[in-house]
Protein backbone atom coordinates (compact mmCIF):
# COMPACT_ATOMS: atom_id res chain seq x y z
CA UNK A 1 0.00 0.00 0.00
CA UNK A 2 1.57 3.41 -0.70
CA UNK A 3 2.53 5.95 2.21
CA UNK A 4 0.23 8.26 3.01
CA UNK A 5 1.31 12.09 2.93
CA UNK A 6 0.15 15.63 2.98
CA UNK A 7 1.20 17.92 0.27
CA UNK A 8 0.18 21.72 -0.81
CA UNK A 9 -0.19 25.21 -0.46
CA UNK A 10 -3.50 26.83 0.23
CA UNK A 11 -5.27 29.15 2.86
CA UNK A 12 -8.11 27.68 4.96
CA UNK A 13 -10.83 29.49 5.71
CA UNK A 14 -11.20 32.98 7.60
CA UNK A 15 -10.81 32.46 11.76
CA UNK A 16 -14.23 32.21 13.28
CA UNK A 17 -13.05 34.13 16.38
CA UNK A 18 -12.33 37.42 14.20
CA UNK A 19 -14.94 36.39 11.78
CA UNK A 20 -17.94 37.19 14.65
CA UNK A 21 -16.26 40.09 16.40
CA UNK A 22 -15.87 41.90 12.72
CA UNK A 23 -19.88 41.11 12.41
CA UNK A 24 -20.76 42.02 16.56
CA UNK A 25 -18.61 45.53 16.48
CA UNK A 26 -20.10 46.40 13.28
CA UNK A 27 -22.96 47.76 15.81
CA UNK A 28 -20.61 50.32 17.53
CA UNK A 29 -20.34 51.99 14.27
CA UNK A 30 -23.08 54.10 12.83
CA UNK A 31 -21.85 53.69 8.47
CA UNK A 32 -20.74 50.72 6.37
CA UNK A 33 -18.38 47.72 7.27
CA UNK A 34 -16.32 45.74 4.91
CA UNK A 35 -15.25 42.63 5.92
CA UNK A 36 -12.96 40.57 3.66
CA UNK A 37 -12.36 36.81 4.26
CA UNK A 38 -15.25 36.05 6.68
CA UNK A 39 -15.48 32.85 7.67
CA UNK A 40 -18.27 30.60 6.12
CA UNK A 41 -19.04 28.69 8.72
CA UNK A 42 -22.64 27.92 10.15
CA UNK A 43 -21.36 29.85 13.63
CA UNK A 44 -20.82 32.76 11.85
CA UNK A 45 -23.77 32.99 9.74
CA UNK A 46 -25.47 32.67 13.14
CA UNK A 47 -23.95 35.67 13.91
CA UNK A 48 -24.76 37.67 10.97
CA UNK A 49 -28.51 36.57 10.80
CA UNK A 50 -28.69 37.73 14.73
CA UNK A 51 -27.12 41.39 13.74
CA UNK A 52 -29.85 41.35 10.98
CA UNK A 53 -32.26 40.70 13.52
CA UNK A 54 -31.43 43.94 15.38
CA UNK A 55 -31.55 45.91 12.65
CA UNK A 56 -27.75 45.31 10.83
CA UNK A 57 -27.93 45.01 6.99
CA UNK A 58 -25.42 42.07 6.37
CA UNK A 59 -24.89 41.78 2.87
CA UNK A 60 -22.94 38.55 1.29
CA UNK A 61 -21.00 39.69 -2.07
CA UNK A 62 -21.76 37.80 -4.91
CA UNK A 63 -18.42 38.07 -6.72
CA UNK A 64 -15.91 37.56 -4.18
CA UNK A 65 -16.77 34.60 -1.43
CA UNK A 66 -15.86 35.78 2.63
CA UNK A 67 -16.80 39.61 1.44
CA UNK A 68 -19.52 41.28 3.51
CA UNK A 69 -20.68 44.67 3.65
CA UNK A 70 -22.45 45.75 6.61
CA UNK A 71 -24.58 48.70 7.14
CA UNK A 72 -25.25 49.69 10.70
CA UNK A 73 -27.42 52.37 12.36
CA UNK A 74 -25.18 52.38 15.29
CA UNK A 75 -26.03 51.25 19.12
CA UNK A 76 -28.87 53.90 19.35
CA UNK A 77 -30.54 52.70 15.89
CA UNK A 78 -30.79 49.41 17.11
CA UNK A 79 -33.97 47.45 17.43
CA UNK A 80 -35.69 44.97 19.73
CA UNK A 81 -35.98 41.83 17.67
CA UNK A 82 -38.73 40.33 16.69
CA UNK A 83 -37.45 37.43 16.33
CA UNK A 84 -35.41 35.18 18.57
CA UNK A 85 -31.99 35.20 18.71
CA UNK A 86 -31.00 31.90 17.46
CA UNK A 87 -26.90 31.08 18.19
CA UNK A 88 -27.66 27.78 16.50
CA UNK A 89 -24.01 25.80 17.48
CA UNK A 90 -22.03 28.60 18.54
CA UNK A 91 -20.63 29.36 22.17
CA UNK A 92 -19.37 32.78 20.82
CA UNK A 93 -22.29 33.84 19.23
CA UNK A 94 -24.38 33.48 22.77
CA UNK A 95 -21.90 34.87 25.23
CA UNK A 96 -20.51 37.62 23.16
CA UNK A 97 -24.36 39.39 22.04
CA UNK A 98 -25.35 39.12 25.39
CA UNK A 99 -23.21 41.42 26.49
CA UNK A 100 -24.17 44.04 22.97
CA UNK A 101 -27.49 43.32 24.37
CA UNK A 102 -27.29 44.19 28.07
CA UNK A 103 -27.09 48.16 27.63
CA UNK A 104 -30.24 48.03 25.06
CA UNK A 105 -33.36 48.92 25.81
CA UNK A 106 -35.20 46.33 25.14
CA UNK A 107 -35.60 42.66 26.03
CA UNK A 108 -33.53 39.87 23.60
CA UNK A 109 -34.23 36.54 24.04
CA UNK A 110 -31.56 34.08 23.11
CA UNK A 111 -31.13 30.03 22.18
CA UNK A 112 -29.36 27.30 20.59
CA UNK A 113 -29.01 23.78 19.27
CA UNK A 114 -29.25 20.50 21.68
CA UNK A 115 -25.44 21.07 22.16
CA UNK A 116 -25.29 24.75 22.88
CA UNK A 117 -28.65 24.04 25.27
CA UNK A 118 -26.51 21.89 27.45
CA UNK A 119 -23.05 24.68 27.70
CA UNK A 120 -23.03 26.42 30.31
CA UNK A 121 -23.67 30.60 30.19
CA UNK A 122 -24.10 31.44 34.15
CA UNK A 123 -19.96 32.42 33.85
CA UNK A 124 -21.41 35.90 31.40
CA UNK A 125 -24.77 36.41 32.47
CA UNK A 126 -24.32 36.70 36.20
CA UNK A 127 -21.85 38.75 35.61
CA UNK A 128 -23.90 41.13 33.37
CA UNK A 129 -26.58 41.18 36.05
CA UNK A 130 -23.47 42.66 38.85
CA UNK A 131 -23.90 45.08 36.07
CA UNK A 132 -28.04 46.03 36.13
CA UNK A 133 -29.03 43.60 33.07
CA UNK A 134 -31.99 41.33 33.63
CA UNK A 135 -31.69 37.72 32.85
CA UNK A 136 -34.17 34.81 33.20
CA UNK A 137 -34.20 31.48 32.23
CA UNK A 138 -37.00 29.33 30.09
CA UNK A 139 -36.03 26.39 31.61
CA UNK A 140 -32.54 25.40 32.86
CA UNK A 141 -30.88 28.08 35.67
CA UNK A 142 -27.80 28.84 33.80
CA UNK A 143 -28.49 27.72 30.17
CA UNK A 144 -30.41 28.47 27.17
CA UNK A 145 -32.90 29.51 26.27
CA UNK A 146 -32.59 32.79 28.55
CA UNK A 147 -33.67 36.41 27.87
CA UNK A 148 -32.23 39.49 29.14
CA UNK A 149 -33.80 42.45 29.84
CA UNK A 150 -31.73 45.55 28.47
CA UNK A 151 -31.31 48.49 31.06
CA UNK A 152 -28.51 51.30 31.83
CA UNK A 153 -25.87 49.54 33.29
CA UNK A 154 -23.24 50.44 35.42
CA UNK A 155 -19.85 50.27 35.27
CA UNK A 156 -17.85 47.37 37.72
CA UNK A 157 -14.55 45.87 37.88
CA UNK A 158 -14.01 42.32 37.05
CA UNK A 159 -11.33 39.69 38.16
CA UNK A 160 -11.87 36.06 36.04
CA UNK A 161 -11.28 33.41 37.39
CA UNK A 162 -10.67 31.79 34.14
CA UNK A 163 -8.89 33.27 31.16
CA UNK A 164 -12.06 32.99 28.76
CA UNK A 165 -11.59 36.10 25.83
CA UNK A 166 -15.60 35.32 24.86
CA UNK A 167 -16.61 36.70 28.89
CA UNK A 168 -13.88 39.19 28.46
CA UNK A 169 -15.61 40.59 25.23
CA UNK A 170 -18.81 40.15 26.45
CA UNK A 171 -18.08 42.72 29.45
CA UNK A 172 -15.84 45.09 27.35
CA UNK A 173 -18.98 45.54 25.15
CA UNK A 174 -21.34 46.20 28.20
CA UNK A 175 -19.18 48.35 29.46
CA UNK A 176 -18.82 50.68 26.41
CA UNK A 177 -22.51 51.66 27.34
CA UNK A 178 -22.42 51.42 31.12
CA UNK A 179 -21.71 54.05 33.56
CA UNK A 180 -18.60 54.48 35.15
CA UNK A 181 -15.40 52.34 33.86
CA UNK A 182 -15.23 48.92 33.43
CA UNK A 183 -12.35 46.69 33.96
CA UNK A 184 -11.57 43.11 33.35
CA UNK A 185 -8.77 41.43 34.11
CA UNK A 186 -7.94 37.87 33.07
CA UNK A 187 -5.65 35.72 35.26
CA UNK A 188 -3.56 34.59 32.30
CA UNK A 189 -3.33 35.61 28.58
CA UNK A 190 -5.78 34.72 26.18
CA UNK A 191 -6.66 35.36 22.47
CA UNK A 192 -6.18 39.32 22.30
CA UNK A 193 -8.55 39.42 19.62
CA UNK A 194 -10.99 42.19 20.74
CA UNK A 195 -8.46 44.61 21.99
CA UNK A 196 -6.99 44.25 18.15
CA UNK A 197 -9.98 45.29 16.60
CA UNK A 198 -10.67 47.67 18.87
CA UNK A 199 -7.57 49.65 18.06
CA UNK A 200 -8.19 48.78 14.43
CA UNK A 201 -11.55 51.11 14.87
CA UNK A 202 -10.69 53.43 17.02
CA UNK A 203 -12.50 52.10 19.88
CA UNK A 204 -10.97 53.50 23.27
CA UNK A 205 -9.72 51.97 25.88
CA UNK A 206 -6.52 51.40 28.21
CA UNK A 207 -4.50 48.68 29.81
CA UNK A 208 -4.25 49.48 33.17
CA UNK A 209 -2.45 46.29 34.68
CA UNK A 210 -1.43 42.99 33.13
CA UNK A 211 -3.89 40.90 31.47
CA UNK A 212 -6.14 44.11 32.38
CA UNK A 213 -8.41 46.13 30.23
CA UNK A 214 -10.53 49.62 31.27
CA UNK A 215 -13.43 50.69 29.22
CA UNK A 216 -15.85 53.89 29.60
CA UNK A 217 -18.97 54.30 27.67
CA UNK A 218 -18.89 55.06 23.97
CA UNK A 219 -20.64 58.82 23.96
CA UNK A 220 -20.67 58.61 19.89
CA UNK A 221 -20.97 56.45 17.37
CA UNK A 222 -17.78 55.32 15.11
CA UNK A 223 -17.16 55.59 12.09
CA UNK A 224 -17.44 52.65 9.52
CA UNK A 225 -14.22 50.88 8.59
CA UNK A 226 -13.00 48.19 6.49
CA UNK A 227 -11.29 44.88 7.95
CA UNK A 228 -9.33 41.78 6.16
CA UNK A 229 -9.94 38.46 8.63
CA UNK A 230 -6.94 36.05 8.68
CA UNK A 231 -7.02 32.53 8.08
CA UNK A 232 -8.33 30.36 11.08
CA UNK A 233 -5.11 28.88 12.58
CA UNK A 234 -7.91 26.42 14.82
CA UNK A 235 -8.69 25.16 10.85
CA UNK A 236 -4.99 24.93 9.91
CA UNK A 237 -4.09 23.11 13.30
CA UNK A 238 -5.67 19.55 11.77
CA UNK A 239 -3.26 19.80 8.45
CA UNK A 240 -0.24 21.17 10.91
CA UNK A 241 -0.35 18.21 12.96
CA UNK A 242 -1.10 15.41 9.74
CA UNK A 243 1.72 16.80 8.34
CA UNK A 244 4.10 16.25 11.24
CA UNK A 245 2.84 12.81 11.30
CA UNK A 246 2.94 11.51 8.26
CA UNK A 247 6.20 10.47 6.75
CA UNK A 248 7.43 12.79 3.57
CA UNK A 249 4.64 15.45 4.15
CA UNK A 250 4.77 19.29 3.65
CA UNK A 251 2.04 21.90 3.94
CA UNK A 252 2.10 25.45 3.71
CA UNK A 253 -0.95 26.81 5.43
CA UNK A 254 -1.04 30.41 3.98
CA UNK A 255 -2.24 33.21 5.43
CA UNK A 256 -2.46 31.81 9.10
CA UNK A 257 -3.07 34.31 11.88
CA UNK A 258 -0.28 33.88 14.67
CA UNK A 259 -1.91 35.83 17.61
CA UNK A 260 -0.08 35.48 20.36
CA UNK A 261 -3.33 33.92 22.90
CA UNK A 262 -3.73 31.25 20.01
CA UNK A 263 -0.27 30.02 19.37
CA UNK A 264 -0.42 26.57 21.28
CA UNK A 265 -0.45 24.21 18.61
CA UNK A 266 2.70 26.27 17.49
CA UNK A 267 4.13 25.87 20.51
CA UNK A 268 3.60 22.15 21.09
CA UNK A 269 4.49 20.73 17.69
CA UNK A 270 8.22 22.57 18.14
CA UNK A 271 8.40 21.39 21.66
CA UNK A 272 8.05 17.95 19.97
CA UNK A 273 10.36 18.24 17.57
CA UNK A 274 8.62 19.67 14.44
CA UNK A 275 9.75 20.88 11.32
CA UNK A 276 7.82 23.83 11.13
CA UNK A 277 8.84 27.51 9.92
CA UNK A 278 6.76 31.50 10.32
CA UNK A 279 7.04 32.26 7.01
CA UNK A 280 6.69 36.14 5.59
CA UNK A 281 5.37 37.24 8.75
CA UNK A 282 3.10 40.60 8.19
CA UNK A 283 0.48 42.30 10.27
CA UNK A 284 -3.39 42.75 8.45
CA UNK A 285 -5.97 44.77 9.91
CA UNK A 286 -4.11 44.79 13.43
CA UNK A 287 -3.40 40.52 13.53
CA UNK A 288 -0.25 39.14 13.15
CA UNK A 289 -0.43 36.70 10.37
CA UNK A 290 2.03 34.14 8.45
CA UNK A 291 2.60 31.37 6.00
CA UNK A 292 3.45 28.23 8.47
CA UNK A 293 5.43 25.26 6.68
CA UNK A 294 5.25 22.38 8.03
CA UNK A 295 7.43 18.90 7.49
CA UNK A 296 7.78 15.54 8.38
CA UNK A 297 10.90 15.27 10.78
CA UNK A 298 10.33 12.05 12.08
CA UNK A 299 8.90 10.45 15.49
CA UNK A 300 7.33 13.68 17.51
CA UNK A 301 8.87 14.15 21.40
CA UNK A 302 6.56 13.73 24.13
CA UNK A 303 5.68 16.68 25.84
CA UNK A 304 3.61 18.03 28.56
CA UNK A 305 0.34 20.41 27.79
CA UNK A 306 0.31 22.73 31.10
CA UNK A 307 -2.84 24.49 32.28
CA UNK A 308 -1.45 27.92 32.29
CA UNK A 309 -1.46 27.68 28.27
CA UNK A 310 -4.33 25.59 27.80
CA UNK A 311 -6.21 28.84 26.70
CA UNK A 312 -4.07 29.39 23.87
CA UNK A 313 -5.36 26.52 21.77
CA UNK A 314 -8.31 24.58 24.02
CA UNK A 315 -9.79 23.78 20.91
CA UNK A 316 -6.67 22.21 19.29
CA UNK A 317 -6.43 19.55 22.24
CA UNK A 318 -8.13 17.31 20.30
CA UNK A 319 -6.14 17.24 17.61
CA UNK A 320 -2.66 17.14 19.18
CA UNK A 321 -3.68 14.38 21.70
CA UNK A 322 -3.04 12.25 18.11
CA UNK A 323 0.36 13.91 17.89
CA UNK A 324 0.68 12.31 21.24
CA UNK A 325 -0.50 9.34 20.78
CA UNK A 326 2.21 8.89 18.67
CA UNK A 327 4.77 10.05 20.21
CA UNK A 328 8.31 9.36 21.37
CA UNK A 329 7.89 8.94 25.34
CA UNK A 330 4.56 10.59 26.98
CA UNK A 331 2.20 13.61 26.16
CA UNK A 332 0.34 14.84 28.86
CA UNK A 333 -2.52 17.35 29.36
CA UNK A 334 -3.57 19.29 32.71
CA UNK A 335 -5.34 22.07 33.42
CA UNK A 336 -8.15 21.18 30.60
CA UNK A 337 -11.25 20.98 32.43
CA UNK A 338 -13.03 23.39 30.11
CA UNK A 339 -13.38 21.06 27.42
CA UNK A 340 -15.90 19.02 29.55
CA UNK A 341 -18.27 21.94 28.50
CA UNK A 342 -17.76 22.22 24.89
CA UNK A 343 -19.95 21.00 21.89
CA UNK A 344 -19.31 17.66 23.94
CA UNK A 345 -17.31 16.53 26.97
CA UNK A 346 -14.48 16.65 24.77
CA UNK A 347 -12.23 15.11 27.11
CA UNK A 348 -14.19 11.80 27.67
CA UNK A 349 -14.59 11.64 23.66
CA UNK A 350 -11.07 11.74 23.11
CA UNK A 351 -9.87 9.44 25.51
CA UNK A 352 -12.66 6.82 24.24
CA UNK A 353 -12.28 7.42 20.75
CA UNK A 354 -8.61 7.45 21.55
CA UNK A 355 -8.15 3.91 23.52
CA UNK A 356 -10.40 2.39 20.57
CA UNK A 357 -7.46 3.20 18.49
CA UNK A 358 -5.32 1.19 19.95
CA UNK A 359 -3.69 4.36 22.07
CA UNK A 360 -2.14 4.00 25.54
CA UNK A 361 -4.56 6.45 27.45
CA UNK A 362 -4.69 7.49 30.74
CA UNK A 363 -7.77 9.72 31.75
CA UNK A 364 -7.65 12.92 34.68
CA UNK A 365 -10.22 14.97 35.68
CA UNK A 366 -8.30 18.08 33.96
CA UNK A 367 -6.82 16.11 31.37
CA UNK A 368 -4.96 12.39 30.03
CA UNK A 369 -1.67 11.07 29.45
CA UNK A 370 -0.61 9.00 26.44
CA UNK A 371 1.97 6.70 26.44
CA UNK A 372 3.60 6.57 22.43
CA UNK A 373 3.37 4.04 20.24
CA UNK A 374 4.78 3.91 16.81
CA UNK A 375 1.50 3.81 14.99
CA UNK A 376 -2.13 3.11 15.60
CA UNK A 377 -4.53 0.30 14.24
CA UNK A 378 -7.49 2.31 14.11
CA UNK A 379 -10.22 -0.25 12.94
CA UNK A 380 -12.67 1.06 15.90
CA UNK A 381 -15.57 3.09 15.54
CA UNK A 382 -14.94 6.65 16.09
CA UNK A 383 -18.02 8.98 18.37
CA UNK A 384 -18.00 12.89 17.51
CA UNK A 385 -21.42 13.60 19.59
CA UNK A 386 -22.27 15.98 17.04
CA UNK A 387 -19.12 18.04 17.37
CA UNK A 388 -17.55 19.35 14.85
CA UNK A 389 -13.60 19.34 16.19
CA UNK A 390 -14.18 15.74 17.19
CA UNK A 391 -15.70 14.71 13.30
CA UNK A 392 -12.47 16.48 11.90
CA UNK A 393 -9.82 14.72 14.01
CA UNK A 394 -11.55 11.40 12.94
CA UNK A 395 -10.86 12.96 9.44
CA UNK A 396 -7.22 13.05 10.08
CA UNK A 397 -7.26 9.39 12.18
CA UNK A 398 -8.48 7.77 9.13
CA UNK A 399 -5.81 8.87 7.24
CA UNK A 400 -3.07 8.02 9.92
CA UNK A 401 -4.04 4.78 11.68
CA UNK A 402 -3.43 1.20 9.73
CA UNK A 403 -7.08 -0.04 9.59
CA UNK A 404 -9.95 2.83 8.59
CA UNK A 405 -11.97 3.98 11.34
CA UNK A 406 -16.00 4.39 11.10
CA UNK A 407 -16.77 8.15 11.89
CA UNK A 408 -19.95 8.82 13.54
CA UNK A 409 -20.82 11.51 11.53
CA UNK A 410 -19.24 14.28 9.14
CA UNK A 411 -22.03 16.37 8.76
CA UNK A 412 -21.45 18.44 12.35
CA UNK A 413 -18.17 20.16 10.44
CA UNK A 414 -19.87 22.12 8.32
CA UNK A 415 -20.26 24.17 11.92
CA UNK A 416 -16.53 25.44 11.35
CA UNK A 417 -15.25 24.17 8.00
CA UNK A 418 -17.85 23.26 5.36
CA UNK A 419 -15.08 22.65 2.83
CA UNK A 420 -12.78 20.83 5.34
CA UNK A 421 -12.77 16.71 3.37
CA UNK A 422 -12.23 18.45 0.12
CA UNK A 423 -9.16 20.37 1.47
CA UNK A 424 -8.04 17.01 2.93
CA UNK A 425 -8.38 15.29 -0.36
CA UNK A 426 -6.44 17.64 -2.22
CA UNK A 427 -3.48 17.55 -0.23
CA UNK A 428 -3.72 13.70 -0.12
CA UNK A 429 -3.91 14.07 -3.87
CA UNK A 430 -1.05 16.54 -4.32
CA UNK A 431 2.04 15.37 -5.62
CA UNK A 432 5.52 16.33 -4.10
CA UNK A 433 7.04 19.28 -4.57
CA UNK A 434 10.44 19.07 -5.65
CA UNK A 435 12.48 21.82 -3.95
Amino acid sequence: MTETSLHGSFAVPGDKSISHRALIFSALCKGQVTITGLSPAEDCQSTAQCMRELGLTVTADANEPGRFTVDSPGLKGLRAPKKLLDAGNSGTTIRVMSGLVAGLPFTSHFDGDQSLRKRPMSRVLDLLAQMGATVSFDAKPGCAPFSINGTELKGKEFKLPVASAQVQTALLLAGLQAEGPTVVTLPEIARDHTLRMFKHMGVPFSEPGENSVRVEKLEKPLAGFTIAVPADISSAAFFMVGAACLKGSDVTLKNCGINRGRTLVIDVLRRMGANLELLNEREVSGEPIADIRVRYNGRLQGTTVHGGEVASGVDEIPILSIAGALCNGTFSVEGAEELRHKESDRLTAITNNLSGIGAIVSPREDGFVLTGQESLAGGSAWATHLDHRLAMTGLIVNIICEKPIRIEETESIKISYPTFARDLEHLLRAKPAHT
